[in-house]
C-alpha cells in the first residue's frame, strides 16, 4: 500500500470522505469515543460528519443522554455513546485510575476522602439531578469537605471513572453532573477479553490503517493488552507496510478515490486518534509546530493533505486562514466555511 492509499482509506474510515451518518449519535458511537475537551469544536467533530450537521441536534442528543461527555480512556474528556460507555469504562478506568494517582496524592485525596466526599455528592445528585462543579464544591463545604479548585476536578473524575456519575444536561453553557444510573439504562456485562477485542474492533474500522503503538496510545491499554485485542480480530485484519511501520485495517473500498478538503477542528480523531502512525498524513519537510503538531490546532485539510490552520473570528468571512503555502490555489474552502456558519446557526 502507497502512502496516498493509506490516507485514502484512512480519511473513509475517518468518515470525512463522506458525510454518510444520520444523526450524531451515530457518528460516536463508529468512533466509540471521540476526544472532547474543546466542547464546542469537539460538537463540530460529530457534525461535519454528519449529513444534515446541526450544532442544536448534537447538544440535544448529549442533554438527553443519548451522548455521553466523561473523562474515558484516557485522563481528558470524551464523546461516547451511552450504550458504550459501561464496557467501555469497565476495561479503561483502572488505567486512567493510575495516571491520576500522581496528582491525587500530592492534593491530599486518599480513599476514605474520595468515599466521603462521592456520599455527598450523590445525596446532592438524587435531589438535584442537574449540578455544576461549584455547585457541588458548594454542597462539600457544607457538610465540612474542602474540595476547592483542583481537588474538586479530581474527586469528580474519580467519580466518573467509578461509574457514579457523568455529564447532566449543560445550564447556562456550563457543564453539570448527574449520576449515571439515572442518565444510563443498565447493560450486559461483557468480559474483559471481549472487550479488549470489541475496542480493537471499534479502533481500526474507524481510524484504521493504524499501528499496534497507535491503538495502545488511544485506548490507554497496554501493549499486551493492545496485541491481545488485534488477535481476536483474527485474518479480516489486513497488514501493510508503509516507511517501515507495521499497519492494521479492514478493506473498505467504498469513496476511497474521492479528495477530502475540510476545516478539522483541533484534537479532531483524524489526528489524535494516532501516535506514530500520525507523521504519515504530514507533508514532507513540514514544521510541526507551525500546525501545532497536528493536534492543537484546527486544520485546513485541502484534497487529502494538510495545508494550513485556521480560526473562527468575528467579522466576515467569519474564518481565517494561514496557509502553509500561500502560493498555491485552494478552491473549494469557501463552501466549508459556509457549512459551519450553517452549522453553528441550525
Amino acid at each position: 500500500m502507497k502512502v496516498k492509499e493509506l490516507i485514502e482509506l484512512r480519511l473513509t474510515n475517518q468518515g470525512l470522505t463522506s458525510a454518510e451518518f444520520n444523526t450524531c449519535a451515530d457518528v460516536v458511537s463508529h468512533f466509540g469515543a471521540m476526544q472532547s475537551q474543546d466542547y464546542s469544536m469537539a460538537k463540530w467533530a460529530v457534525g461535519m460528519r454528519m449529513q444534515n450537521p446541526s450544532d442544536t441536534a448534537i447538544e440535544k442528543s448529549i442533554n438527553a443522554g443519548e451522548i455521553i461527555r466523561t473523562h474515558i480512556l484516557r485522563p481528558t474528556w470524551h464523546f461516547v455513546h451511552a450504550n458504550d460507555i459501561r464496557w467501555m469504562m469497565e476495561l479503561s478506568s483502572p488505567n486512567v485510575k493510575k495516571a491520576t494517582q500522581y496528582i491525587d496524592k500530592q492534593v491530599g485525596l486518599t480513599d476514605s476522602v474520595f468515599k466521603k466526599a462521592w456520599k455527598v455528592i450523590e445525596a446532592e445528585l438524587n435531589r438535584d439531578h442537574n449540578l455544576t462543579k461549584e455547585d457541588l464544591t458548594d454542597r462539600l463545604a457544607r457538610k465540612k469537605i474542602n474540595a476547592e479548585s483542583l481537588l474538586i476536578t479530581q474527586i469528580l473524575i474519580r467519580a466518573e471513572l467509578e461509574m457514579r456519575i457523568c455529564n447532566g444536561e449543560r445550564k447556562n453553557n456550563k457543564v453539570t453532573y448527574a449520576l449515571l444510573d439515572r442518565r444510563v439504562p443498565p447493560s450486559e456485562n461483557i468480559s474483559r477479553k471481549d472487550a479488549l477485542v470489541k475496542l480493537a474492533s471499534v479502533y481500526f474500522k474507524s481510524r484504521g490503517p493504524a499501528t499496534a503503538k497507535d491503538f495502545a496510545w488511544w485506548s490507554g491499554l497496554s501493549m499486551t493488552d493492545a496485541a491481545f485485542g488485534i488477535s481476536g480480530l483474527g485474518s479480516d485484519l489486513k497488514s501493510t507496510s508503509v516507511d517501515g511501520l507495521n499497519y492494521l485495517y479492514f478493506e473498505n473500498t467504498q469513496h476511497q478515490k474521492k479528495k477530502v478538503t475540510a476545516l478539522l477542528p483541533p484534537y479532531d480523531e483524524y489526528m489524535v486518534g494516532y501516535t506514530e502512525g500520525r507523521d504519515v498524513a504530514f507533508p514532507a519537510d513540514i514544521d510541526k509546530s507551525f500546525i501545532g503538531n497536528g493536534i492543537f490546532k484546527p486544520l485546513v485539510l485541502f484534497n487529502n493533505t494538510i495545508a494550513g490552520t485556521w480560526k473562527k473570528v468575528k467579522k466576515d468571512p467569519f474564518v481565517e486562514i494561514e496557509f502553509i503555502d500561500d502560493n498555491k490555489k485552494y478552491s473549494g474552502l469557501n463552501a466549508k466555511v459556509e457549512s459551519i456558519k450553517l452549522f453553528l446557526q441550525k
